[in-house]
């Protein structure tokens, strides 16, 4: 794994209320899913997919946050697509708003991303994926500034990131979070290209990432989806589609960590 932008964002939109979704229990809120996606979301605590469009993947297709997804992703080319469904902890909350804080505060914990390892399918082994990473004012002040600290209330912020990363070296993304209805958006887009040794892997702008989370009544649903349009090179667009989900994947294990923090 190796290559890639970073992280992607939260948008949300014609979902059911907190209150209502947070009385359903996990397995109940899975009934989207047929008996054995649900048996193996539950035994391994993922469900994944792959595909090269969105419209290749399934899970997102029939959850409820459906609209959500297909808002968040642009119409546009694209060569991998993958996703992942994953049931985390929830965090000890006495209220929503206390909610709200600890998730946006996971999510836009930027600087703790540094030194953030990932899972290479291509060395069979966890390795650094992010050295740096801090939030700037824009891609023309980039000097670096504190992590935000947001009010429990917000329901929409927009921050520009900055990332080293292992292989693709500085890459500049934009980051929105939405809160509405109870649901958690995270959408990542990244603003300057990904180059990969004497390449551009990714063009700007042309790897999104989506994050939504939904609290049930015994977990946190957290659904990733990663989209890019990558040059198709020697066939490789099935260890491509493996390096972007264990990118993305290494997003949500960030984040549930920064929940426990």
């Amino acid at each position: 794994m190796k290559h890639v932008w970073l992280f992607a964002a939260l948008a949300l939109m014609a979902v059911p209320a907190f209150a209502q979704v947070a009385q359903v229990n996990a397995h109940d809120y899975a009934s989207f899913l047929t008996p054995d996606e649900r048996d193996t979301l539950f035994k391994s605590g993922e469900l994944t997919s792959f595909g090269s469009k969105p419209n290749d993947l399934p899970i997102w297709q029939k959850a409820p946050f459906a609209a959500a997804v297909r808002a968040a992703l642009p119409e546009r080319p694209s060569t991998i697509a993958a996703e992942g469904l994953f049931l985390l902890d929830l965090p000890k909350t006495q209220d929503r708003a206390e909610m709200d804080g600890k998730v946006l505060k996971a999510f836009t914990s930027f600087s703790t991303m540094k030194g953030l390892q990932v899972y290479s399918a291509s060395l069979k082994k966890m390795e650094t994926f992010i050295y740096d990473s801090y939030r700037v004012d824009s891609l023309e002040n980039r000097s670096p500034l504190p992590d935000p600290e947001l009010a429990a209330a917000t329901e929409h912020a927009e921050f520009t990131l900055y990332q080293k990363e292992e292989q693709t070296g500085d890459v500049f993304s934009s980051m929105k979070l939405d809160v509405r209805d109870g649901y958690y958006t995270a959408v990542l887009n990244n603003l300057t290209g990904l180059r990969y040794l004497f390449f551009q892997l990714v063009a700007p702008k042309e790897l999104t990432t989506l994050f939504v989370v939904v609290p049930v009544e015994d977990h946190l649903v957290l659904y990733g989806v990663t989209v890019a349009n990558t040059p198709r090179f020697l066939g490789l667009e099935r260890m491509k589609q493996s390096s972007f989900f264990y990118r993305m994947k290494a997003l949500s294990t960030w984040f549930s960590g920064n929940l426990t923090r």
